[in-house]
């Protein structure tokens, strides 16, 4: 008889729930990934790096799976369709994964569940984050819409079995994988062959290969103790400078599983002095709470009154291709955003610099902010993204008030005082001065003549923004 792990945002075999608790059964264990054709189609771009991640991580722990005896399953199409009939095809007894808390994957497991015979059950796990969102409630049973409540509940108490390590005794534990594979195909799936490497997985799911040197598969444990060693303690102050690498750079390794949320907790815990860091793993596990409890705001604002045109949001499309091609003539939003598309990362507070420059000096629909980054970034994550995004445009829970609009410039000197950071990235402004790379079109006789002037004044765009918020009916105050 045989088990089915699903695997979705744990891609690894240490430290892992749904495997631990599959493993725990007598039944063989067949992991499975799907290339889940509903999630790919928002990802057109056939070059898109996640996907290389991906492939070298799906063939990393096939390889590791080769030498305890199993394989790993990948096959492509509706994920929906596929599971309940490999589950048919296997004779499957249970399917094992961790809940995963977006509306769109919630509708999907829905589905999975009752397409499944009534004789195999399906077993959702806690692994994504440290605590359920459904747990996450007031004394009244209603969710939270503030931070700093929602992390004392959900840092209160915690210890050692919070975030303790799940153990995968899986010697000998494999199903067969010829006989799953045959089954498979034989039910008409789709199978994608991974023996011949990462390169030749995405050619037959319609992706292309770039080899990424950015983002290793087989480090994360040496990522995870270097931050903890050498830059934790540094944190709370070294995340917003923009030249360095402050942060942990781990978001994409979380996002898709390679590390656990309870890895990064208990590492932080045991060496001492991590609590920012905690708190920012915190505000991941507010966002996924906030998207369980109000999923209104995948494509509405969080709050009400700002929905239903309430904000005219600038839909100048020039605008918008100057702000996602890093051509605003503001040297540290351009930095940001070409920072993203040459990486696929942006440092923390650039994201912060970029989304408040976005929404309120352009005025441009958080949506379309959010999509670019949907698009180029490694680590996005839906209810991060949008928490985030929605913040900075002042419509979201816990949200930024209306009038607090950064200024660029000030942002640069104050996180990028020498200019390192916007030449690392604008090499049409590495020969300026550090006096003038701030803001180049104020000494126009060393602006470099291919970089453009700002496409607003941010005093009178900072006066507008705040004039639209107004006129939307915004009123000071709100839940403590």
């Amino acid at each position: 008889m045989t088990s089915l792990v699903w695997l979705r945002r744990d891609l690894r075999l240490h430290d892992h729930a749904a495997l631990a608790t599959a493993l725990a059964e007598l039944h063989a264990v067949q992991p499975v990934f799907v290339f889940d054709t509903e999630i790919l189609a928002r990802f057109a771009n056939p070059r898109d790096r996640r996907l290389v991640f991906i492939a070298e991580t799906l063939c990393h722990i096939d390889t590791q799976l080769k030498e305890r005896g199993g394989r790993l399953l990948v096959l492509h199409g509706k994920a929906a369709d596929i599971i309940p009939k490999l589950a048919a095809a296997l004779g499957a007894k249970a399917i094992y994964s961790a809940e995963d808390f977006e509306p769109a994957t919630r509708a999907r497991d829905e589905a999975v569940k009752k397409a499944l015979a009534p004789t195999t059950r399906f077993v959702q796990v806690l692994d994504h984050l440290m605590r359920a969102p459904q747990r996450m409630l007031k004394a009244d049973g209603t969710p939270y819409k503030v931070f700093t409540p929602f992390y004392k509940l959900w840092r209160a108490d915690m210890g050692p079995t919070d975030y303790a390590q799940y153990e995968v005794k899986d010697a000998g534990r494999y199903a067969k994988a010829p006989s799953s594979f045959k089954a498979a195909e034989g039910a008409g799936l789709t199978r994608i062959n991974l023996d011949e490497g990462p390169a030749e997985l995405l050619a037959q799911i319609g992706y292309q290969y770039t080899k990424d040197s950015l983002w290793r598969v087989d480090d994360v444990p040496a990522r995870l103790s270097s931050f903890i060693e050498n830059k934790l303690a540094a944190y709370p102050t070294a995340r917003d400078v923009l030249p360095i690498i402050g942060t942990s750079q781990l978001s994409p390794y979380l996002r898709f599983g390679l590390v656990s949320v309870r890895e990064c907790v208990r590492a932080a815990m045991e060496k001492g002095g991590g609590e920012k860091w905690i708190a920012e793993l915190g505000w991941r596990e507010f966002y996924a709470a906030i998207l369980y409890h109000f999923p209104h705001v995948v494509t509405l604002e969080f709050n009400a009154q700002y929905q239903n045109g309430a904000i005219p949001w600038n839909n100048d499309e020039n605008m918008a291709q100057a702000m996602f091609s890093g051509q605003t003539g503001y040297p540290v939003v351009d930095a940001a955003v070409r920072e993203l598309l040459e990486t696929g990362y942006m440092h923390n507070r650039a994201r912060m610099i970029v989304a408040s420059f976005a929404s309120k000096d352009l005025l441009l629909d958080w949506r379309l902010g959010e999509e670019f980054f949907a698009q180029h970034l490694m680590d996005y994550d839906l209810a991060s993204n949008n928490g985030g995004w929605q913040w900075a445009a002042s419509t979201g829970t816990d949200a930024a008030p209306y009038f607090r609009i950064f200024n660029p410039i000030l942002q640069s000197k104050r996180f990028d005082p020498e200019g390192e950071y916007i030449r690392r990235y604008v090499p049409e402004l590495r020969g300026l001065s550090t006096a003038d790379i701030h803001a180049p079109w104020e000494s126009p006789l060393t602006k470099p003549a291919n970089y453009p002037m700002p496409i607003v004044d941010h005093a009178t765009a900072k006066d507008r923004a705040v004039a639209v918020f107004k006129a939307a009916g915004h009123k000071m105050g709100g839940e403590h």
